[in-house]
């Protein structure tokens, strides 16, 4: 009977160890000490293998040495073994109903992840928004100042030619006082020089009046 003594002292030992490992597990779950869960749960689940184990080899050695002892022996061991395999019994139930709670803590761990993710997703979003927001802002105060360059460039424009034609009239008048008081032709060369040289300086100018446009348009646009 040594050999079903050991076993049996044995599987006693691992029930004692597996309730208090259980009382943990519980102490654990409800002061929310998460990171115990896992190692624990590992350890416990093996040395319930353990037990299973040593209770089937139990039952075994104890059906071979049965058969020589008397009845009374033959009950006691009987009770002893049918006990250890009730409290194999409770153990399973109890890891099993812990199994059950860490899968809903599983999945309602996953749906707050998810949540979390759509929240940032959504947060996202609009941030992209208010930075389209903001680009077509931006694009619509540049073509009004677009618009307000231009306006001013056309009113240049139209200021230079007001001068050009100022500048014809003169002409013309000098023409004809100069031609009734009849000058010199060295005189009207020199003057029609001067005239060709204004020319020169208004459309010159007009030029200049427009590439500073353009360049003030383009600087604006990019």
């Amino acid at each position: 009977m040594g050999e079903v003594n050991t076993l049996h002292a044995h599987a006693k030992r691992l029930i004692l160890g597996l309730r208090e490992g259980l009382e943990n597990l519980e102490t654990s779950e409800s002061t929310s000490r998460q990171g115990e869960l896992g190692s624990l749960s590992q350890r416990l689940r093996a040395q319930f293998t353990e037990l299973q184990r040593t209770s089937v080899e139990l039952e075994n050695v104890w059906r071979m040495y049965v058969i020589r002892e008397n009845n009374s022996k033959r009950d006691v061991w009987k009770r002893k073994v049918e006990q250890i395999a009730e409290e194999v019994h409770t153990l399973r139930i109890s890891l099993d109903k812990f199994g059950t709670r860490e899968q809903r803590r599983m999945a309602e761990k996953e749906q707050r992840e998810e949540l979390l993710s759509r929240a940032d997703a959504g947060k996202l979003a609009k941030q992209e928004m208010d930075a389209e927001a903001q680009m077509s802002g931006s694009v619509l105060r540049s073509k009004r100042a677009l618009e307000e360059i231009e306006q001013v460039g056309n009113s240049i424009l139209l200021n230079m030619a007001g001068s050009r034609e100022r500048l014809k009239r003169a002409h013309r008048k000098v023409m004809d006082i100069i031609n009734s008081v009849g000058l010199g032709e060295s005189l009207l060369k020199l003057i029609e020089k001067r005239q060709r040289m204004d020319i020169c300086i208004t459309y010159g100018g007009m030029v200049i009046v427009l590439i500073l446009t353009g360049l003030l348009l383009w600087w604006a646009w990019f």
